[in-house]
């Protein structure tokens, strides 16, 4: 089987019309309809059907796009291994990482592994925590940094230890603690419903008798740097990881609020694919395990 008739037929069923496909891969249409039909040849099953809304699945053809995705990005990682090679660069390391530790805590660890292995070149993206388990799992990505922890058959976790979110305030809030009937008076900035650490907060509210409904939420985000903008401004609280606010209450511009003996715990983890070696991948876990939790910002 041919790759980059794979990769044709790949963009052809993701824009659904394989002009679009053509247009993106610097190809004719009728060069691509080759490439299509090479690959029903190689795979003896008919994969497409044209209709009057451009081009549709066969079973077939479907059973092969939801394996194309992870093939081609498998693929695509290797060749980019094998130029960092070619260039001497000994290793390519790709993290995927949720947002709060990616922003917050990665730098200076990543700044300190670079230190010690410096023929590695890290490349880092940030994402949900759903979509990080998705990367590691159907994109090749090497490293996962999440919240709390998953496994399957392929996929290990190491857990980096217990951290805590807080009601949150500007930094001349009055009230240093406050009666969880209180809170349903002021308004609430909240992390989008996408967001891992939200689904810990409201299990956490619940748990504590509180009614989520009632709270008056201001505005729901996934950036935590919009949500810490709009508290620092006195327009209300919010509950945020103490790793996105230790500068902000270092320099009073927030200030943590108590509401009776509420906690919010919660888990970061690293996540990658087991089956799959690397010596960059394998450097940096030895690396985390050893002394990189020390090293978060």
């Amino acid at each position: 089987m041919n790759i980059e008739n794979l990769r044709a037929f790949y963009k052809t069923v993701y824009h659904k019309n394989i002009s679009l496909a053509a247009k993106e891969l610097y190809l004719s249409q009728p060069a691509i309809s080759q490439q299509i039909k090479a690959l029903e040849k190689d795979l003896k099953v008919i994969l497409l059907m044209r209709s009057n809304k451009g081009v549709i699945t066969t079973p077939p053809g479907e059973l092969v796009y939801q394996y194309a995705e992870r093939i081609l990005n498998l693929y695509d990682n290797m060749i980019k291994d094998l130029e960092c090679f070619e260039n001497d660069c000994t290793n390519r390391l790709t993290i995927s990482s949720c947002l709060n530790v990616g922003q917050y805590a990665l730098p200076c660890l990543i700044h300190e592994f670079n230190r010690r292995h410096e023929n590695v070149i890290v490349n880092v993206d940030y994402n949900l925590t759903a979509e990080v388990i998705y990367n590691i799992k159907e994109k090749g990505i090497d490293i996962g940094f999440i919240e709390g922890c998953y496994t399957d058959d392929d996929i290990s976790c190491i857990p980096l230890g217990e951290f805590k979110m807080y009601f949150v305030a500007n930094g001349n809030w009055k009230e240093k603690s406050l009666s969880k009937n209180k809170l349903f008076r002021y308004n609430f900035f909240m992390l989008d419903k996408k967001c891992t650490l939200r689904k810990i907060i409201e299990k956490t509210l619940i748990d504590n008798g509180i009614e989520i409904k009632k709270l008056k939420f201001e505005l729901e985000t996934p950036s935590i740097e919009s949500l810490k903008s709009a508290v620092a401004a006195g327009y209300g609280l919010s509950i945020l990881p103490y790793i996105a606010i230790k500068k902000e209450l270092y320099t009073k511009i927030l200030s943590i609020v108590q509401v009776e003996d509420i906690e919010f715990k919660y888990i970061y983890s690293i996540i990658y694919n087991k089956k799959i070696y690397k010596k960059s991948k394998s450097d940096f876990i030895d690396f985390i395990k050893t002394s990189g939790k020390n090293f978060f910002c």
